[in-house]
């Protein structure tokens, strides 16, 4: 038994019992947040959790977790405050008997606290999940009810204290990904990826994946592979707003030829197997899911040095990094990589390693049901370690 602080005791079976964590996401895309919430729910409900998931109507995340056998429930949010949706959120949180309500963005965070109070905060731990480096206009939006918040990444958490929460109400639990066997180069749809974009056998090939917009800084990764040899081949996968200027500025530079634009994937195995490389220049990363995934199928990268990346990829052991917007060294390091395959296969092989040790999904799982035990055990007094 366990001295219990506000005035009597609680068992140790009691505090490790099953918990309900009840996970509201308002995205209406599929990008790397929505499917950590995927994982994070499947390996909760494999450790003999239940986690109920709340998305917008129709979102992506709501139609893979219902296949999945996730317990799902659709409730608009907006992208203010619903009234109405708070009321339901709030309704959900008492019909599940929630023991943990887990703010996965920026949106769901106002309603979210605001649910909340339909139950009393020895009853119910809120945590918020933080998965950018943008400045915090306002720490208020994580205090009152929320409890906890989740960093992606010491760079997020160092952004978090900035912005004067204190560090005592912040936890850094990395992103996690379900690494599947890597495809090899002969795989039939890598060798299906570099025929559609016409390389050559000899040719070699630079990954990078994300979305086409401003902070990912695309351009300066044409401006780098422009200085390559006409032997090196760059793939964008992606979408977003500036996909016109992208083209436009392929065609200004002549890298029609060598720079392939291959729209969104949700699969990306086929561009890391066809793949020799990847290269990653944005100006500000929570961490880089799409990173973690190049790496941990093998990829040495070439990055900037921004946010968490440089949590992802160890600089001179399976990658090189370079500052933001410093075009040169960007061109430089990918040079490097190009010209030495020696270099590029240590690289890969420990990025392999590091990643799929680091930042797996099982890791996320442990780390995040580690925070909501202590969360139950502090409220409850118990005093309990996770």
């Amino acid at each position: 038994m366990d001295f219990q602080a506000r005035g009597g005791y609680t068992s140790r079976m009691e505090a490790e019992r099953p918990q309900t964590s009840v996970h509201v996401s308002t995205a209406r895309t599929w990008r790397g947040g929505e499917n950590q919430i995927f994982l994070l729910c499947q390996g909760l409900q494999a450790r003999g959790q239940r986690a109920v998931i709340v998305t917008p109507p129709g979102a992506p995340l709501q139609e893979r977790a219902t296949r999945a056998g996730l317990e799902t429930h659709e409730l608009s949010l907006g992208q203010g405050l619903n009234p109405l949706g708070v009321i339901r959120l709030g309704k959900l949180l008492r019909k599940v008997q929630a023991d943990v309500l887990h703010l996965h963005d920026s949106h769901a965070v106002l309603p979210g606290k605001m649910a909340a109070r339909a139950l009393p905060r020895e009853r119910l731990s809120v945590v918020a999940h933080r998965r950018t480096v943008f400045t915090i206009k306002s720490a208020s939006k994580y205090g009152g009810r929320v409890d906890q918040v989740v960093a992606i990444s010491a760079a997020t958490r160092a952004e978090l204290e900035r912005a004067g929460i204190a560090s005592t109400r912040i936890s850094v639990i990395y992103s996690g990904l379900a690494f599947p066997e890597p495809l090899g180069r002969d795989a039939p749809e890598a060798r299906a990826l570099r025929d559609e974009m016409g390389l050559a056998e000899d040719s070699l090939l630079i990954a990078h994946a994300a979305a086409l917009t401003s902070e990912k800084r695309q351009m300066d990764l044409l401006a780098a592979a422009e200085t390559l040899g006409e032997h090196v081949h760059l793939a964008i996968a992606g979408s977003g707003e500036l996909e016109g200027q992208l083209k436009e500025e392929i065609s200004r530079r002549g890298l029609g030829a060598r720079v392939h634009l291959l729209g969104f994937r949700q699969d990306l195995r086929a561009l890391w197997a066809a793949a020799d490389m990847a290269a990653f220049c944005s100006e500000a990363e929570g961490l880089c899911t799409a990173l973690i995934e190049a790496q941990g199928a093998g990829l040495p990268a070439a990055i900037t040095r921004a946010g968490g990346m440089v949590e992802v990829v160890e600089d001179g052991l399976t990658g090189l990094s370079v500052p933001v917007g410093d075009v040169a060294a960007l061109a430089a390091a990918l040079g490097r990589l190009a010209g030495d395959s020696g270099l590029r296969r240590r690289f890969g092989e420990a990025a392999r390693v590091r990643a799929r040790e680091r930042f797996s999904a099982e890791a996320m799982t442990e780390g995040t049901l580690a925070l909501y035990r202590r969360l139950r055990a502090s409220e409850r007094g118990t005093g309990l370690e996770a």
